[in-house]
């Protein structure tokens, strides 16, 4: 009887020494080590010819702009997300017509995410403005 009394206080003080060791910092992110595709901005489609990403990794995001890279930072709370310090190339690309524009309005509008979710396999990013992104996994 007390060795299985010692066996069960064994095992219950070995659980609570992995629950003791911390959680890992990516499980509360779903878009940890995520790479996505522009689909969508509001009701726009990207120009043919762009492409542009995001990639999130160790609390980093970056990617194509369309014409230039760019990169920042980020975190997520439950649904929350906010992006910040975002820095970008300065290339000039004259083709396609409005790329450069459309980077623009890209860059600004990931500047002020507010909210995501994941929705039958695409990211929803919101701004505070309630304009949206729309970004499918990146093949």
């Amino acid at each position: 009887m007390k060795h299985a009394l010692l066996v069960a206080l064994a095992g219950l003080m070995l659980l609570g020494l992995g629950a003791c060791r911390g959680a890992d910092p990516a499980a509360g992110d779903p878009l940890e080590g995520t790479a996505w595709e522009l689909v969508a901005y509001g009701e726009t489609r990207p120009i043919p010819g762009t492409t542009l990403t995001a990639t999130f990794e160790d609390g980093g995001v970056r990617g194509s702009a369309g014409c230039n890279s760019y990169f920042g930072s980020y975190q997520v709370s439950g649904d929350q997300i906010t992006v910040g310090d975002l820095a970008i190339t300065e290339m000039a690309c004259l083709e396609p017509e409005g790329a450069m524009q459309q980077e623009t309005v890209y860059v600004k509008l990931l500047a002020d995410a507010h909210t995501f979710r994941l929705v039958d396999g695409q990211l929803q990013v919101s701004t505070s403005g309630g304009e949206a992104l729309t970004f499918d996994p990146q093949p």
